[in-house]
């Protein structure tokens, strides 16, 4: 049902790209309405896209339901229409994508992949997003976090902050001019565009499926990462499967098909009294351990120092690990990735659009935003994976029980790969200083040199990043493998001789 009222604008507002807020007086209603009377003054969001410019003195035609719920992310009376000053007909145009189909704000656009588009013989064959990374989210609040933990981890590693598109789905709102948040991340150049997909629009790019919005992405706006997440105003019912971020899972399904990698960005909170979205929310629970069923990367925020996140204890930390370890191997085919959080409440600080998510801003609870730079901090260390070879040290006894079994899975000396998220490797200059402080007691017995080809891993679907080797994320740049190290991508096995150049003859 539909709460109508007529009113007058009395004054505008703020306006951002595709919105404008205004104020409104009711001047007419039903007989004895139930809420919203005569003479209450309302604040009013229209698209002028759809609806035309109102200004001061407009008569309006203002839907109220959502307004009159008390909702919070949609709790504007909305304008349907000015009725004295229609807007004028739009000019000819290609394009005959019609998005909220047989509504009556029904909007007919140019999608990308339609036949009229420019970019049609791009997308008529594209099937593949080449490895390209792919950020998930429940909620449209995690955007700006993500993004702040892509560009926060390229400046530190010394890259140009990345090329970024935000591919919105209809869970939420379906006009993309809602987000405040997405014009001002447009404004400030931390986003390359956004594409909205199935009923959703307002996109710089209108696509019809969330495949095609992810195809069009990487073929035709040709960014680095995207990051997907319905619009603002998340649906929730309190039930397992009636809420609207459900459909993360489907879009991680959608990044495995079409070839890219999955970037499952957790919901967690440390501060929501709903106990199902405390610590780490059913909804990732459900999105990502019963509904993805390719195989994903699942963040996990860790920290080594309690100053690291304000209100997150060892309880909170240790919970999350849990519940993130139910979801990724052995019980589901998605690979557990721990990502330290050092150093990105800094980043988060310089964002520029408001954090706040359920109402709770980064001040009232960090951990949400924490969460969602992680994921884009994994997503950057993606892009500039380690080639050719690397190295590890490892036990006889060790590497013994790999070609037993066909996979190395020791991080390092007597810490297994489960226990640590990685396999600890060296490049050539770090071989021998690692040695000297891990296994600066089995020279010339005991320990084998692994010589390991970076590229047969990748191609395995097992990616090998450089990340600090330092909790703080300072410090010289190791390989890591995430992953167990099937044996066919050691190229040789050499017994440990006290220093690389021994061991591998080196220069003699």
């Amino acid at each position: 049902m539909i709460i109508w009222r007529d009113g007058v604008v009395t004054a505008t507002g703020t306006s951002w790209r595709g919105a404008v807020e205004l104020r409104v007086e009711i001047t007419a209603g039903p007989a004895a309405p139930v809420s919203v009377a005569p003479g209450t003054v309302v604040k009013a969001l229209a698209y002028p896209e759809l609806v035309g410019t109102p200004r001061v003195g407009d008569r309006v035609s203002l839907t109220c339901s959502a307004l009159a719920r008390g909702l919070g992310t949609g709790g504007y009376a909305m304008v349907a229409a000015i009725p004295d000053a229609l807007p004028a007909d739009p000019p000819p145009s290609p394009g005959h994508l019609v998005k909220a189909r047989y509504t009556p704000l029904q909007s007919m656009v140019l999608g990308v992949d339609e036949q009229e588009s420019d970019s049609h013989a791009v997308l008529a064959d594209a099937d593949d997003l080449g490895g390209m990374p792919v950020v998930v989210a429940d909620l449209h609040s995690a955007l700006p976090a993500v993004l702040a933990g892509l560009r926060a981890e390229a400046a530190a590693a010394g890259r140009p902050a990345p090329r970024v598109a935000y591919v919105m789905t209809d869970g939420g709102a379906l006009p993309a001019w809602f987000s405040r948040s997405l014009a001002q991340l447009r404004e400030a150049g931390w986003l390359e565009a956004s594409v909205t997909v199935g009923q959703a629009f307002g996109g710089d790019l209108e696509a019809v499926t969330l495949h095609s919005g992810l195809l069009a992405a990487k073929h035709v706006l040709g960014v680095d990462v995207v990051i997907v997440a319905q619009g603002p105003g998340n649906l929730g019912t309190g039930t397992r499967w009636g809420f609207s971020g459900v459909a993360a899972g489907e879009a991680l399904n959608a990044v495995a098909v079409l070839g890219g990698r999955g970037v499952a960005s957790l919901r967690v909170s440390n501060a929501d009294a709903r106990g199902r979205h405390r610590g780490v929310s059913h909804h990732s629970t459900t999105a990502y351990g019963r509904v993805a069923l390719a195989a994903s990367d699942v963040v996990v925020p860790v920290s080594h120092h309690r100053h690291d996140v304000p209100g997150w204890d060892a309880d909170l930390g240790r919970y999350v690990m849990l519940s993130a370890q139910e979801i990724t191997a052995p019980h589901t085919p998605h690979r557990l990735v721990p990502v330290p959080v050092a150093g990105l409440e800094v980043a988060l600080r310089d964002v520029p659009v408001r954090l706040s998510t359920m109402g709770r801003t980064l001040q009232d609870d960090a951990t949400p935003f924490l969460a969602a730079a992680a994921a884009g901090r994994w997503a950057a260390r993606l892009l500039a994976p380690v080639t050719g070879t690397i190295w590890h040290l490892a036990l006889e006894s060790d590497w013994a029980r790999a070609v037993e079994h066909g996979s190395y899975e020791t991080s390092t000396r007597d810490c297994p790969l489960a226990e640590v998220g990685f396999v600890h490797a060296s490049l050539d200059h770090q071989v021998d200083g690692v040695a000297a402080a891990v296994y600066g007691d089995l020279a010339g017995s005991g320990a084998v040199l692994l010589e390991i080809d970076a590229d047969a891993l990748a191609a395995g679907g097992v990616a090998v990043v450089r990340e600090p080797g330092s909790p703080d994320q300072s410090g010289d740049r190791f390989p890591h493998v995430y992953g167990a190290v099937p044996v066919t991508a050691v190229r040789a096995v050499r017994p440990w001789r006290g220093t690389l150049a021994a061991t591998t003859g080196a220069g003699s």
